[in-house]
């Protein structure tokens, strides 16, 4: 391989770039760890790119449930920071760390005799702070069982927080759900792969940023707003609850389709939002 693509450096034209596209898709179907390498493809060799890539142990599926049923968010108890800065409009910071409950390493923070795996049932979604703050403390201070029950608390709570509330009135529902809508597709307008960035800069890291966004914000909006139509049925007139029907649809085929690649996830129905501005008495 070292042969056909030397060493990159920033002179290199596109065509080059997209030989080594081709050379990973060969490596791995992970988007996560395809879009990074592609990233330093400039400035490695394809044997270290190679390398790195082996060393990315811990599955595509595991990264993004961990990511996902953390809500993009530091488990530590009072901590919630979101593991993804906007310091920078283009290009988000991912500040998020996967720290392993039992390390790799006998001798690393916690550590057993034979190791600790790349599982998601073995990590944490931990800000830099505490992910530092758990692995150089002594030993004892921050025991496996304790960061387990860390991490299955702040899961629950994330759980918990899609529960929906019982509205008065079909305006407030609206209102609430139009809330979430926004929120929804101020993020699929920025970040999704119909956004100006992805169409311009095709070599940006905006499709790991998706992928995380898609987990942390649309996926959980979407739960919620499913919890607020079953819910709050009665307030629904009985000709709209078709369009309610396809959101329903498509909120689940969006969710499947953030960890399993899915044929045929409908859209987002249109006529399920102008609904909603209806009933918000939104003109």
């Amino acid at each position: 391989m070292e042969d056909v693509f030397p060493s990159f450096n920033e002179s290199r034209n596109v065509r080059l770039v997209n030989n080594i596209k081709l050379l990973l898709d060969n490596i791995t179907d992970c988007m996560l760890c395809r879009n990074y390498l592609i990233l330093i493809a400039k400035k490695k060799t394809v044997q270290s790119l190679v390398s790195t890539f082996k060393s990315m142990a811990i599955s595509e599926i595991d990264i993004k449930k961990l990511w996902g049923l953390a809500a993009g968010r530091c488990s530590k108890p009072g901590c919630m920071v979101e593991c993804v800065k906007f310091l920078d409009a283009i290009n988000p910071t991912i500040i998020g760390e996967m720290a392993h409950v039992i390390a790799k390493k006998p001798n690393g923070p916690r550590g057993i005799p034979e190791g600790g795996d790349d599982s998601y049932e073995n990590l944490i979604l931990l800000c830099p702070t505490h992910h530092t703050e758990i692995d150089k403390a002594p030993d004892g201070v921050f025991p496996s069982e304790v960061i387990h029950e860390w991490k299955h608390a702040h899961e629950e709570q994330v759980k918990n927080s899609f529960r929906s509330p019982h509205f008065a009135n079909c305006e407030d529902f609206a209102i609430a759900v139009k809330r979430l809508l926004a929120k929804n597709k101020s993020t699929w307008s920025r970040y999704g792969p119909e956004s100006n960035e992805a169409i311009q800069n095709p070599l940006s890291n905006l499709h790991e940023i998706w992928t995380l966004r898609k987990l942390e914000t649309i996926v959980p909006n979407n739960r919620r707003i499913v919890q607020m139509i079953e819910r709050n049925q009665e307030l629904i007139d009985i000709k709209d609850y078709s369009a309610c029907a396809k959101f329903v649809e498509h909120a689940e085929g969006f969710e499947r389709n953030c960890y399993v690649r899915t044929e045929g996830v409908p859209r987002f129905p249109i006529d399920f939002e102008r609904m909603i501005d209806r009933y918000a008495q939104i003109q």
